[in-house]
């Protein structure tokens, strides 16, 4: 038997989790001097109404080894194996602590670089539930995961660059810039690197730029899942949600509040368009 194990940036409802039998490990968020575990001791609305009002920075880190030495135990039982799959490592440090983990468990586990996170990890980690269904050699498994990967397009608008440099993902001087001229960045994660795909200035270069997104969306048929994912306010992705199905009512589109590691970083008004 093989197991799935992913982190809590994953963008899966509890469906999703029950019924694929995936199991999460929780990354944890520090605020106003409290240390949570990410959907375990608060949760994503919770943390995001917190991220508003306070006024001290969070922080966020990966789970410990010992948290996927315990869960790779916990989990596998003789002869089954174990498919972890995380966050990109130019996010956070989860997949190499799995890694790490892996080699001191006797299960084998195959430990896999998502590049992505929130609903694109979603997809890498439903796409290896549907693999495992007809097919139990983990390399083969892994493999056609990382073909499939390439196909995840995800895209973050930023409306400020602030939590993008408290939180060291943005060099300081972009930020004070940004601060200035009411900078907007589309961001993305194309073969797991973070880049500035376009920037733009105000509402309406930001608009220009969620409206070739969409256009991208309804224009190639192929595409059927969507993922629309904010930090706070979800009016941008409910009038996002609204226009592609009223172009493509074939779409299967979740929209839905994003983690609190991701909300840490990308900051209030952020929000993600992510489809395969």
């Amino acid at each position: 038997m093989i197991h799935i194990v992913t982190d809590s940036t994953a963008q899966l409802t509890d469906k999703e989790i029950e019924n694929n039998h995936i199991t999460v490990v929780p990354l944890a968020v520090t605020l106003e001097g409290q240390h949570y575990q990410d959907g375990v001791d608060v949760s994503r609305a919770e943390f995001s109404r917190r991220l508003r009002e306070d006024q001290q920075f969070p922080k966020t880190s990966q789970p410990s080894l010992g948290q996927f030495v315990e869960t790779y135990q916990r989990i596998a039982k003789p002869n089954d194996q174990i498919l972890s799959i995380h966050i990109g490592s130019v996010l956070s440090g989860t997949v190499q602590t799995a890694q790490m983990a892996a080699e001191q468990v006797p299960a084998q586990v195959g430990v896999l670089d998502s590049g992505l996170t929130d609903r694109g990890l979603a997809f890498v980690v439903l796409k290896a539930a549907e693999l495992i269904q007809t097919e139990h050699d983990l390399a083969t498994i892994m493999a056609e995961l990382k073909a499939y990967m390439n196909k995840i397009t995800l895209t973050c608008f930023v409306n400020s660059l602030d939590y993008l440099v408290k939180g060291g993902r943005a060099n300081r001087a972009i930020g004070f810039v940004s601060t200035l001229i009411k900078l907007k960045l589309e961001l993305g994660m194309p073969n797991g690197e973070l880049k500035v795909l376009h920037k733009s200035r105000g509402e309406k270069g930001m608009q220009k730029m969620i409206d070739q997104v969409t256009a991208d969306i309804i224009n190639h048929p192929q595409i059927t899942r969507v993922g629309l994912s904010y930090v706070d306010s979800h009016a941008d992705t409910d009038r996002i949600e609204a226009f592609l199905k009223k172009k493509r009512p074939d779409l299967e589109i979740v929209n839905r509040l994003t983690s609190p590691t991701i909300m840490t970083h990308v900051g209030p008004n952020g929000f993600a368009v992510i489809f395969v």
